[in-house]
């Protein structure tokens, strides 16, 4: 076939006239799959590209297209319809967690607000201490090792 060919026009026509086809029944399921499998993973796939697949193809047919998507792209599927959403660590609570983002039972969770600033303590402003009369008298020096030593023999 031309690089010209319209698949999806002819993927419509093999779907109006499936009589036909009886015998593929079991890979028109699985190329349907697959073509909806490489849309969602595909980059530019936002959370209403999902919702918009899911009411195409049906809740059972969206179910079992997305339960074939890998690990690894399910969880970057998940980030990028809910980036703001909990990190799941087990696969099948990212795929639950599409479905309900998918049918709209669940919202994308919002932007976690910035915890409030807490208010500077109010300290005590330091009270300047008035002048002493007499300047204290500077401490001694306490002498030990081997400096000691010295000052004892010298003594």
């Amino acid at each position: 076939m031309s690089e010209e060919t319209d698949f999806f026009r002819l993927i419509g026509a093999i779907g109006g006239k499936a009589a036909l086809f009886s015998a593929a029944g079991n890979v028109a399921r699985k190329a349907v799959n697959e073509i909806v499998r490489a849309q969602l993973v595909a980059e530019g796939t936002g959370l209403e590209g999902v919702r918009q697949i899911r009411a195409l193809l049906g809740p059972a047919a969206f179910a079992e297209a997305l339960d074939g998507v890998p690990a690894p792209k399910a969880k970057a599927l998940l980030a990028r319809v809910d980036p703001h959403g909990p990190a799941l660590a087990q696969p099948g609570d990212r795929i639950k967690a599409l479905l309900a983002l998918a049918d709209a039972s669940r919202a994308p969770s919002a932007l976690p607000e910035k915890p409030a600033k807490k208010a500077a303590s109010k300290k005590a402003a330091p009270v300047p201490k008035e002048p002493a009369a007499e300047a204290p008298a500077p401490r001694k020096r306490k002498i030990t090792g081997r400096a000691a030593l010295r000052v004892n023999e010298e003594r």
